[in-house]
């Protein structure tokens, strides 16, 4: 089932703390411009915040605008995440296989009149 257009929101504006895009104590744009460029309403807008407010990841303060938390909770594994995790993973296998077959084929090379 597709997630929600604020879930949506709130899945982008976590992925971009988790990945250090949006920096502890950074301002985040108004309500407004978010919707803008996310293509949604103010209040969708506003409702991804609240759910990013109640997991500790931003802060709003009154008049000054709404911030990434200085010290954001560790994010859970999405199941993106995990198969992101699983992917490198088995690429670090391949690289393994590589760099042996490499290391091999240099002796015989070194090997060789």
């Amino acid at each position: 089932m597709p997630r929600s257009a604020y879930e949506q929101v709130a899945d982008d504006l976590r992925r971009q703390i988790a990945a250090g895009v949006l920096k502890a104590g950074q301002r985040l744009d108004g309500n407004a411009k978010m919707a803008e460029r996310y293509g949604v309403a103010a209040m969708t807008v506003r409702h991804a915040l609240d759910i990013l407010r109640e997991e500790g990841l931003i802060v709003s303060q009154q008049g000054r605008g709404t911030f990434v938390a200085s010290d954001p909770p560790e994010l859970e594994p999405s199941e993106g995440n995990a198969q992101m995790a699983d992917e490198l993973s088995e690429i670090k296998v391949a690289l393994e296989l590589i760099n042996s077959r490499l290391d091999r084929l240099e002796g015989q090379v070194r090997g060789r009149p």
